[in-house]
């Protein structure tokens, strides 16, 4: 009796026990629930909207909050002077406008879990901050700005060439100026409005104008060092009365053309080059050309003498000397050098110190050579009692030189033959078949013989004396017979 009393009472114990227990979990999720109860309209703890805490807000308020926080929103421009330039929201049309993200949200958590939060757990959601953006009213008010307006803007210049005092080309530095293009800075402001920047630094961005033309564009160096390298030469002319022409970059900077376009870029044309060659060398030789019909001859025997001659002094070869100097100047070296002549024989009684002298009345003949005398001998000239085989007196040149050659006298009508046939073995003529020669037929020279005994108007010489002098004379040595 007494156990069974005892195990009625340990049950009923138990039953109590699990009563109180039933009666404080109840009370316990009666009160969870309670308390969940205040979520329903007010975010968990520990919830984050762009990167905003809104636990324990409505939507509501998290609206107000944010859109508190776009309004309040203002772009800062900066510039590249070192200014700034604040543009409030209500300038440029900015303000928000709420797409229910924020309500959906709310929505969409289980308010039973707001011991989450209580344990520190958090949660964090992302929305659009919708919101209306004016955008001609931002450019407006970015076009307002002064570091915008055109008021003493200094435009862009380009690098350029010059010419200095000193005949030589330089480049002028750019001039990038300061002019900024609005409209670029008002595409730029709208982007970063739109994406909520807080700065927008202007002096970073390629709005600013800019020379598209640098001082050290390759173009620009390797046209200006090229045009001074030519600027550089110097041609230089040693006449024939010792005087010197120098054409250098004082008369060469002229010459330069320039674009019609653009007169601050400078060049070659070649062609304009050629006509001031050919112009320069025109008035070199209306200065120096001369040509002389007699000259005073210092005589080896008979003293001085005019002399009759023509072809004789300095006639600058102008077009071969254009041709010359344009193709010095494309050169870009420099050259001293005489002009090109067609005429160049000196006309001033030396004949250039190198020719023949044939004294008719001395029957004698000497070589001079650089004005040294080289050879002389004694000749028979024409028969000076007969016109017709005179030798003729005047200035010549050796115009061919023949070995073993038979010289013949014209045709005779009669007989059909030649009116002489010598032959020589040194030929050295110098004008219409008259020349001197070799005359191995004569026993003496010298004398009077010429008067009846002379030649058919050639300059007869020693076989000798002949052989020496055709070995010295070169074709185009000036002979002088008198």
């Amino acid at each position: 009796m007494i156990l069974g009393s005892h195990k009625k009472h340990r049950h009923t114990g138990l039953l109590i026990f699990i009563v109180v227990l039933l009666l404080i979990i109840g009370g316990a999720a009666a009160s969870y629930c309670a308390f969940a109860e205040q979520y329903a309209d007010r975010f968990l703890e520990g919830t984050f909207i762009n990167g905003l805490e809104v636990g324990g807000m409505t939507a509501e308020d998290v609206e107000t909050s944010i859109k508190d926080r776009v309004e309040d929103y203002s772009l800062t421009l900066l510039f590249a002077d070192g200014m700034r330039e604040r543009l409030k929201a209500e300038q440029i049309g900015f303000r928000y406008q709420t797409d229910d993200k924020i309500k959906d949200i709310l929505t969409a958590q289980n308010k039973y879990a707001w011991i989450r939060g209580k344990l520190g757990k958090t949660e964090m959601h992302q929305v659009g901050e919708a919101f209306v953006l004016d955008e001609e009213k931002l450019r407006s008010a970015v076009a307002s700005l002064p570091e915008l307006s055109s008021d003493g803007k200094i435009a862009p210049k380009d690098a350029y060439m010059t010419m200095g005092e000193d005949h030589r080309l330089m480049i002028v530095p750019e001039i990038d100026g300061n002019e900024i293009d609005v409209a670029a800075v008002a595409d730029a402001a709208v982007e970063a409005v739109k994406r909520g920047d807080p700065v927008l630094d202007v002096s970073q961005l390629p709005v600013y104008s800019r020379a598209e033309v640098r001082a050290d564009d390759p173009t620009l160096v390797l046209q200006v060092t090229d045009l001074n390298t030519y600027l550089d030469e110097s041609i230089t002319y040693t006449m024939y009365d010792g005087s010197e022409i120098v054409l250098n970059k004082d008369t060469m900077y002229a010459w330069l053309s320039v674009r019609e376009d653009d007169p601050d870029f400078y060049y070659l044309n070649t062609n304009v080059l050629l006509e001031k060659c050919r112009a320069f060398v025109a008035d070199i030789a209306a200065k120096y050309d001369y040509v002389k019909n007699s000259v005073v001859f210092h005589t080896s025997w008979s003293g001085d003498m005019e002399m009759a001659c023509s072809d004789y002094g300095r006639v600058i070869d102008q077009e071969a000397e254009t041709a010359q100097l344009y193709d010095d100047i494309l050169s870009r070296m420099s050259h001293k050098r005489a002009p090109l002549y067609s005429l160049e024989r000196d006309a001033d009684g030396t004949f250039g110190g190198t020719y023949v002298e044939v004294d008719i009345d001395a029957q004698h003949a000497w070589y001079y050579e650089g004005g040294q005398l080289m050879w002389e001998s004694d000749c028979v000239t024409g028969k000076g009692t007969d016109e017709d085989r005179r030798t003729p007196k005047g200035v010549f040149d050796i115009y061919t030189k023949e070995r073993n050659r038979t010289l013949k006298g014209e045709i005779n009508p009669a007989t059909g033959n030649p009116s002489y046939e010598s032959f020589v073995n040194f030929w050295m003529p110098f004008y219409e078949g008259v020349g001197l020669h070799d005359a191995t037929w004569r026993g003496s020279f010298g004398g009077n013989i010429y008067w009846n005994s002379g030649s058919h108007g050639c300059v007869n010489l020693p076989y000798s004396r002949a052989e020496e002098l055709y070995n010295l004379l070169e074709v185009g040595t000036t002979v002088i017979v008198h």
